[in-house]
């Protein structure tokens, strides 16, 4: 296999891919990668997403790669029955996460502490006819923009082969790979290790934990997945799930939905869905579930 690493919405991306690639068939995935990052990121002030959140309660026409993120994401806010929003980003805010992971991570924040406020609101609507959309509350796009450039991403690459992308642990596979991955799943309590792992021929897997985007405020540990039931960060028993889904997108959203509902809802959740899921407890606990 071929392996072309770059770094990527604050974390590394990974082509791995059985033909040789050459430079045009790496740019068009550097570029899409670029396209996505300059439009979702909230950390970047004149980035798309950043302009919209400052439009709250007005129609705003934007272009249609947000378009088809945005649409997903109310998709799945209306899926889960609102457990997956991403109309969470005051509550971030308000926990600490106001900069780039790599800012912040283990270290201490001085921030006010404010009431939590549950998140209740439907963060959006999308004006079809239009390409346009209401916003009803701050979003935060993050994991779900990550996943839908994955799965545009392994679209480009199948053109060239087979293989998978890796990006920041989550993984898409494109073509027909000889065998199944077996991936490794790192003990969320030391990433030196291995803890358990899950098969894939097909599809993607995502993992959601509590334990990698973590900073004090206070001397009380703060971490980004949100709960937006309460607007505190997840108190889940829950420290990591991993999933399998058709796609990135889907992957991600689930293996967020999961972590926030515990054990068994969540392991209830995957034997709907029909896919793979390995569970991670505060304990140390693994338990795996699903097809």
């Amino acid at each position: 296999m071929f392996n072309y690493p770059f770094h990527s919405m604050s974390t590394m991306v990974r082509i791995s891919i059985d033909h040789e690639l050459y430079a045009n068939d790496l740019m068009s995935v550097f570029k899409l990668f670029q396209l996505i990052e300059n439009t979702c990121s909230r950390f970047r002030k004149d980035s798309e997403l950043s302009v919209l959140n400052k439009q709250i309660g007005e129609e705003q026409p934007v272009s249609k790669e947000l378009f088809s993120i945005l649409k997903k994401a109310l998709q799945f806010y209306h899926e889960t029955d609102g457990l997956f929003n991403p109309g969470i980003l005051k509550a971030i805010e308000t926990n600490g996460y106001s900069k780039s992971i790599e800012h912040i991570r283990e270290h201490r924040i001085n921030i006010s502490v404010l009431a939590p406020t549950a998140v209740k609101v439907q963060p959006l609507v999308l004006h079809e006819n239009k390409q346009s959309i209401t916003l009803f509350t701050k979003i935060d796009l993050g994991g779900i923009a990550k996943g839908w450039v994955i799965d545009r991403a392994a679209e480009l690459l199948e053109k060239n082969g087979y293989g998978f992308i890796n990006v920041g642990g989550d993984i898409r596979i494109f073509g027909t790979l000889p065998h199944p991955l077996n991936i490794g799943i790192e003990d969320p309590f030391d990433q030196t290790k291995m803890i358990s792992s899950i098969q894939a021929e097909n599809g993607a897997v995502a993992t959601s934990t509590t334990m990698k985007r973590r900073w004090l405020v206070k001397g009380e540990w703060k971490h980004h997945l949100i709960d937006p039931r309460t607007g505190l960060p997840s108190e889940s028993p829950i420290v990591s799930a991993t999933v399998t889904a058709p796609t990135a997108l889907e992957a991600d959203v689930l293996a967020k939905t999961i972590l926030l509902s515990g054990k068994e809802h969540g392991l209830s959740i995957a034997a709907k869905k029909g896919c793979q899921v390995v569970l991670i407890d505060q304990d140390g606990e693994v338990l795996k579930g699903g097809i």
